[in-house]
């Protein structure tokens, strides 16, 4: 088995993808807000790209969360923001989701084998999935205005040195070697390295200084959100 790793939601090829499992890794924030509100008890998260694409699908126990730029969508229910969204729970209904970056990488590895959502929340939980699936591994990073974003590869840094504890004969690419370096070196630092990010800055400029905090902890769910016909749902792993 290999893992490679994807350094922004521009670079993904098809051979990347086909006969793979790909994990979709967006810290800051959507995967960190997908895997939130899985675990607070929404049914199930349905990615859009569109703002217009989210509306048309807005109904009863339907609930509509999503940013651009950092910014909440005006009507929107709820900011791509993984703290509010823990502290609203709608057990049984559905949220959806558009986000400027996460939500694109999604859509775009939609014909994976096997499509989950992680991060540091379901770290450990989200790579003993992909490992059960004995397939090779595709780190998806979404990245930040189309450059590689440090929280995305420290979280890619942390599964796969998971992965190699798992099984020391993984193959890894090179990038995948120094993300994993980069996470053992930092890795008693995460909530003092992800506000000095280039997205972690523009969230504190922001005011969601909490938001940053929250996506530093690794482990807190053990479930993996699954992408199957368009929506995200919860897989609890024991």
């Amino acid at each position: 088995m290999r893992v490679d790793v994807v350094p922004t939601v521009e670079e993904i090829r098809y051979e990347q993808i086909g006969n793979r499992v790909v994990i979709v890794i967006d810290v800051l924030r959507a995967s960190s807000s997908i895997v939130a509100a899985l675990g607070t008890g929404f049914s199930a998260v349905i990615p859009v790209e569109t703002i217009g694409q989210a509306n048309a699908l807005r109904s009863e126990n339907y609930f509509l969360a999503g940013e651009r730029h950092c910014r909440k969508i005006a009507d929107f229910d709820y900011n791509n923001s993984p703290t509010e969204l823990a502290c609203h729970s709608q057990k049984g209904s559905v949220l959806i989701l558009t986000t400027t970056n996460g939500t694109r990488a999604i859509q775009k590895a939609e014909r994976a084998a096997s499509l989950l959502i992680g991060c540091f929340l379901n770290a450990s939980a989200c790579i003993q999935y992909a490992l059960s699936q004995r397939l090779d591994i595709t780190m998806y990073c979404a990245g930040t205005r189309s450059e590689f974003a440090l929280e995305d590869g420290l979280a890619a840094g942390l599964m796969i040195h998971k992965a190699k504890l798992i099984q020391p004969q993984l193959q890894l690419c090179d990038l995948g070697e120094a993300l994993r370096a980069s996470y053992l070196h930092l890795s008693d630092r995460l909530q003092q390295i992800l506000p000095q990010t280039t997205t972690g800055k523009r969230l504190v400029q922001h005011n969601y200084v909490d938001d940053l905090a929250f996506c530093a902890q690794a482990d807190q769910y053990r479930l993996v959100p699954i992408v199957r016909e368009k929506r995200i749902l919860p897989h609890l792993v024991s």
